[in-house]
């Protein structure tokens, strides 16, 4: 995709470089991040009122030292958006798990963590492959020759009917939460404009009365599934969740599981495209998993952090300060590709030898579903290969945006 050699490409700016970075239909934007890692590792971008961070080293050091970059009191970040945008979606991102500090960040992690248990997941495996199975032998059946849009037809509809058994919503919710959860999640989009801000606001509050009707019914007829056993831990001071807290935690669940893994699926099956030598290792679970996680660190979905941290005092970072009270940001997608980290970084080799990653971050806030999303995409590999092998593309994908996540506007498949 890449060769090491763009860190040579010459911009005016680094100012330039972040607008086209933010500039919508990028479908390459890793000279650019080879360009700020070497120039200006530690960046300010007026655009998103925040120093950006490139190089591996620095932004791993920042999600392991939460008490040096805190998230932002709840007053400090609202203060720090227009007021347009303080509706309900954007304050639920506020209150959230990813923008929390300890003691309640600790407690709300306890909480989530007692519920969404690793044998929670593991227990769905068998589902995750059989739905991953389905949805691939229907996109064949509906393809026959003629282009069909991969995200919609697969990469979407698998994480929502995962997320809908894992949470126990009945079966035609897939078909609501498509509907929603996208204008929701475009309210951290730092260029959302008024009518996109108002969508999102909309959507959540349709969301979330939809979802509070399921946790009374869970609550008087408890299932085996996630908002049961959410519903059951009680109320704050008896060590559970708020409502509030409740119904964040169920939006937060649903967005972060859907759009950033639906769009690491059109990754996953992009690469496998374009690097069809490897077809063969997708036969087990272990090789397709070993191929996606190089995809995430190859080509992350979602390539700048989506918490707020602050620095609470001056830090050097090198030679380069960023002033106490300052926001910082992380590019996932600039420090996977640092070569500091990773030799030869813009070649893609699932066989790498410790690979490292920051695709789903690091430290107190690592991503709680990892394991699942790692799960959804494999299953998509493995049902690829061996029930679609004939799959390709129907013309050049196109990006929709590149920040804050590397999703497409079309990505058109066939199969013969």
């Amino acid at each position: 995709m890449s060769s090491h050699v763009e860190t040579r490409v010459e911009y005016p700016d680094a100012r330039t470089v972040m607008g086209r970075l933010l500039a919508p239909g990028l479908e390459d934007p890793y000279p650019l991040y080879a360009w700020l890692r070497v120039h200006e590792p530690v960046h300010f971008s007026d655009r998103l009122g925040a120093y950006v961070l490139t190089r591996f080293a620095d932004c791993e050091y920042l999600l392991r030292n939460p008490e040096l970059f805190p998230a932002p009191d709840e007053e400090t970040l609202i203060g720090m958006m227009p007021e347009a945008n303080r509706v309900d979606p954007f304050l639920m991102l506020v209150r959230s798990l990813v923008n929390s500090n300890p003691p309640k960040h600790t407690r709300l992690r306890q909480v989530v963590s007692k519920a969404f248990t690793a044998r929670r997941v593991e227990r769905l495996t068998d589902d995750v492959v059989r739905i991953a199975a389905d949805h691939v032998g229907a996109v064949a059946g509906r393809s026959a020759g003629r282009p069909v849009d991969l995200h919609e037809e697969l990469s979407v509809p698998v994480p929502l009917r995962v997320l809908a058994q894992l949470l126990g919503l009945p079966l035609d919710d897939d078909r609501l939460l498509a509907e929603l959860i996208p204008p929701i999640m475009n309210i951290i989009d730092p260029t959302a404009d008024a009518a996109t801000i108002k969508e999102a606001d909309e959507a959540f509050a349709r969301l979330t009365a939809h979802l509070w009707e399921l946790v009374e019914r869970r609550r008087a007829d408890p299932r085996d599934d996630l908002v049961s056993a959410l519903a059951a831990l009680g109320r704050e001071e008896d060590g559970g969740l708020s409502d509030d807290e409740l119904r964040a935690m169920l939006v937060a669940l649903l967005t972060a599981g859907y759009e950033t893994t639906a769009t690491s699926i059109d990754m996953s099956v992009l690469a496998l495209l374009r690097h069809p030598q490897y077809r063969a290792d997708l036969a087990t679970r272990e090789g397709a998993v070993r191929f996606a996680d190089e995809v995430l660190r190859w080509d992350p979905s979602g390539p700048m952090s989506a918490g707020f941290r602050m620095a609470a005092r001056d830090v050097r970072f090198g030679d380069h300060e960023v002033p106490a009270g300052s926001q910082v940001r992380v590019l996932f997608g600039a420090a996977n590709r640092d070569p500091e980290a990773n030799p030869d970084p813009d070649r893609f080799d699932p066989y790498r030898e410790s690979p490292k990653s920051l695709a789903f971050g690091a430290g107190i806030h690592h991503c709680l579903g990892r394991n699942l999303a790692r799960l959804e995409i494999a299953a998509v590999l493995m049902a690829v290969a061996e029930h679609a092998p004939a799959m390709e593309l129907a013309g050049e994908p196109v990006r929709r945006r590149s920040l804050p996540l590397r999703d497409f506007s079309s990505f058109q498949v066939r199969l013969r």
